[in-house]
Parts: structure tokens; C-alpha cells; sequence
């Protein structure tokens, strides 16, 4: 993927909720933006830029079409058998805005013939609703066509804070105001509202977008080696990196207004290792895990992100740990199909500098299996490691049989381990997966907000709200 040209990367929330250009992104405090007249969803600068990305847009735009020409009555049932609770239970409001993405993304499918890329389920999943009933743009036209309810608006109109969240009328925006912009969110973080996670979430993408001009996400990691393990027990992310990020920028004048959002990107890759230490230290009654000559972590469900994104976050581990002389990894997952060669596999990977002089070394096992056949081909060989972590899981979602296999082998041989997740809903439900297969769950594990979590967050989608963020709970840690 090249990240300078616009139509190989993912189009940001701000184009897909005609915030931005759906090819360059510019914004539309950056020029005037017109709607496709195809499908209504995406807007564009210009003529040049609707041009350069219909080769992309023309297939899904016909799919849309069809959707609300064929199947727009199926789409405003949800709405009319939820009518009476929808402004005032935001759980029902939320299942009934998920149930007609479900609907509109099944109908896509067929319409496409195919599969729906992450691009186009963002199409759907991120489109303006209005934060009271949760009709789009697409709902309103198809009710306004059928007579069932005429459009209020010919647009949702957005927040005039974060221009983020919306409603369809005045009365649902008055119904909504306060709980957006007053109350703290649920799922949030910093007593923030939803109207400041919006806009923290618009820094961040900012960010990203500035990034990405530049060849790329944030991955940094401090180079320095503390001089003794310390707790992480009752300090946060700004107490453990803020100082290390304002020496890598001395020199520069960089304020905190754009250090902290490049801190936050910094979490995304940073949560694994900060995670991982923070299993450890739970899970041992003493110091000696810090003293180890080699350190072994087996992860779970490894991919891309795990083995190449950010595989050199894991190097924390040993900045943080100055006993430590080898780090050894063993990444297991099908999914690292990716990595050529043999299904197994060590390779010794570069550290830095000072590592290099000190002899501490990390290496990645590459095991292109699931945890429990990892374990089952070892046979007696098996070592149970330091900790075992699973980022992300989603166990409870995908692939359920074959984790269900893992967490059985897990507690069988007593491995210490941790899984996260992405929000609270995903962490209840692997934490009763977890608890099934026999382990007892430590209180501080899971379920409950990982302290560690990515400072990214990101809008939930298919929902009017909620916010999710990368490894943002711990589903639960076990020895």
C-alpha cells in the first residue's frame, strides 16, 4: 500500500461522513464538496477528484442504488417496530441502528457478488445518524419515498462542536444535547462527553492523516534502558513516556497541543509491551520474572500487526527490564501465513544500540498454528512460558471453536495468561469463555479497563455511540 496515493489508503471517518473529499480527504472548510448523485454517500472537491476515484467507487455506488431502489422497505422496519423507545433507551437505539447496517451490508453482498472490503463496510458503518432516532440520510429518503415519514432535513445536520455526531431534526437534537456535550461518556476516558471524545478522535485522525503524508503511523518507543525495574502500579502513559517523547523533539519547540497526539498514536503499538509487563506483574507474587536471564512470551492469535506494524514496540520489555538478557517471542497464529518460509521458524531480531553493545538480544519464534496445536506438536517438549497474551482476540466472536481449544489447553497447563479486547461488550463475553474453560480470573485482570489501552479511540460503528480502542480491556488474566 502507498501511503501517498489517496486511493490505496483507507478513506478517514471525516470522508465518509461528508466532512471531507472521498479522494483526497480535504476537508470542506478547504473548498465546497458535492455529493456523488449516484449513491448520495460519499462528496468530493471537484470533478478531478470524483473522476480519479470512480474506478474504485463505481461498483459499490451501483450497490447502493439497488439497495435503496429494491430493498428500501426492509431497511424501515427496524425503525418502525422501535419507534416508541428509540429516542429514550440508547442500548435499543443502538441494536436497532446495528440491525439495519446488518440488512444493508447483507443486501450489498449480494448486489456485489462478493465479500464487502473494510472500505465499504465504512461506508456503512460510519454514515451521519441522527443521535436521537438513528435514521441516516439513506432512511429518511426511503421513508420520505414511501410516505411512511417524511425527511425532516435533507441532510443530517451536525454537532456545531465536533461536527461528528448528528440529528435529523431540531426537537431530536434538543432531546440529545445535553447527554452529548454535558454528560461524561460511558466509555470513555478523562470524564470526557461524548462531544470530547468526538474531537479527540478528530485530533487523532489529523494526526494520522499528517502521518501518513509522511510515509507513515506513529511507532516510537523510548531507546533509553531505566536502570531498575519499577512498578507500573498507579502511574499512567504521560508519567511513563511524556519526558522520553519531549527529548526526542528537544530542539524543535514542539508544544503539548501536538506531543500529545503523537503520544497517543505512540499507545497503539506501545499498549502490547506496557500490557504484557502489566500481566506480569500482577500474576507474580515476587521480583524474579524481572531478574530472568531469557524472558519467553507466547502470543496468541498473532498476525501482521503482532509480527511486522509493531514488532519492534516489543523491545520495551527489555528497556524496561535491565536484567533481562534475551527476549524471546514465539508468535503463534494461522494467520502469519504472511511471514515466508517453514511453518516454524526463529529469527533474531535488531535492537538497539545499546542493547546491541550490552549483548541483550529479542528473538521471534514464528509458529504458524493455534496456540493448542502449538502445544499438542511440541508434546513433551512444551515449556510453559513467562505469560501467554492474546491482543484483541475476539474469541468470542470468530473462530470460537478453535479458541475454545486453546483456552482448554491454557488452563490444562497452567499457562499464566491475559487476553484483552476491544470494549467492555467483547471483554464480558470472552471473560465467560474464559471462566468455562476452568480458569479463575484475577480481579485486577479482567473484566475491566486495561490502564494500558491505545489513548486512540475509535468510534464504534454501526452504533450512534460508543467508543473501542485497541487492546482498551482486559477480558481476563489467570495462572
Amino acid at each position: 500500500m502507498n501511503p501517498h496515493n489517496p486511493s490505496t489508503r483507507v478513506p478517514p471517518l471525516s470522508a465518509n461522513i461528508g466532512q471531507a473529499c472521498y479522494h483526497c480527504f480535504k476537508g470542506k472548510n478547504e473548498g465546497t464538496l458535492q455529493r456523488c448523485s449516484g449513491c448520495f454517500r460519499v462528496s468530493y472537491c471537484g470533478p478531478a477528484c470524483q473522476k480519479a476515484n470512480w474506478s474504485s467507487h463505481k461498483g459499490i455506488c451501483k450497490a447502493f442504488k439497488a439497495l435503496e431502489a429494491k430493498h428500501g422497505a426492509d431497511v424501515i422496519i427496524p425503525f418502525i417496530a422501535a419507534e416508541p423507545n428509540l429516542v429514550t433507551d440508547e442500548e435499543h437505539l443502538n441494536k436497532t441502528v446495528n440491525m439495519v447496517a446488518q440488512i444493508e451490508m447483507n443486501v450489498l453482498l449480494r448486489e456485489l457478488g462478493r465479500e464487502l472490503t473494510v472500505i465499504e463496510r465504512n461506508m456503512v458503518g460510519w454514515q451521519p445518524r441522527c443521535l436521537a432516532c438513528g435514521r441516516s440520510d439513506f432512511v429518511a429518503r426511503v421513508e420520505g419515498a414511501k410516505k411512511q415519514k417524511p425527511a425532516l432535513l435533507p441532510s443530517a445536520h451536525p454537532c456545531p462542536r465536533c461536527a461528528i455526531s448528528f440529528c435529523c431534526s431540531d426537537a431530536h437534537w434538543d432531546a440529545v444535547r445535553a447527554v452529548h456535550g454535558e454528560v461524561p461518556c460511558q466509555d470513555g476516558w478523562d470524564g470526557l462527553t461524548q462531544c470530547g471524545m468526538n474531537l479527540l478522535y478528530a485530533a487523532d485522525v489529523k494526526q494520522a492523516l499528517s502521518m501518513a503524508e509522511e510515509g507513515g503511523a506513529v511507532s516510537w518507543a523510548p531507546e533509553r534502558t531505566v536502570p531498575e525495574w519499577t512498578s507500573l502500579r498507579g502511574i499512567n502513559w504521560y508519567d511513563s513516556f511524556m519526558q522520553e517523547m519531549k527529548k526526542m523533539v528537544a530542539g524543535y519547540g514542539a508544544p503539548d497541543s501536538v506531543l500529545k497526539p503523537m503520544l497517543r498514536g505512540a499507545t497503539e503499538g506501545l499498549s502490547m509491551p506496557m500490557t504484557i509487563l502489566w500481566a506480569l506483574e500482577l500474576l507474580h507474587t515476587d521480583l524474579d520474572w524481572t531478574k530472568k536471564d531469557t524472558l519467553n512470551i507466547h502470543v496468541l492469535g498473532a498476525a501482521q500487526i503482532e509480527a511486522m506494524t509493531h514488532g519492534t514496540m516489543f523491545e520495551e520489555i527489555l528497556h524496561r527490564l535491565p536484567h533481562v538478557k534475551h527476549l524471546k517471542l514465539t508468535l503463534c497464529g494461522p494467520e502469519l501465513n504472511f511471514v515466508g518460509g517453514a511453518n516454524s521458524q526463529s529469527l533474531v531480531m535488531d535492537t538497539c544500540p545499546e542493547c546491541s553493545r550490552k549483548k541483550r538480544k529479542r528473538t521471534h519464534i514464528i509458529e504458524k498454528y493455534t496456540y493448542h496445536q502449538f502445544i499438542s506438536r511440541s508434546g513433551d517438549s512444551f515449556v510453559k512460558p513467562d505469560l501467554a497474551v492474546a491482543f484483541n482476540s475476539g474469541c468470542s466472536q470468530e473462530n470460537v471453536l478453535s479458541w475454545k481449544e486453546t483456552l482448554v489447553a491454557l488452563t490444562k497447563h497452567k499457562v499464566p495468561t491475559v487476553f484483552t479486547a476491544y470494549n467492555r461488550e467483547e471483554a464480558m463475553a470472552e471473560a465467560k469463555l474464559l471462566e468455562a474453560a476452568g480458569a479463575v480470573l484475577h480481579p485486577e485482570l479482567g473484566p475491566i479497563k486495561n490502564p494500558w489501552a491505545s489513548l486512540m479511540p475509535k468510534m464504534e460503528p454501526n452504533k450512534v455511540t460508543g467508543f473501542y480502542a485497541v487492546n482498551g480491556w482486559l477480558a481476563g488474566g489467570f495462572k
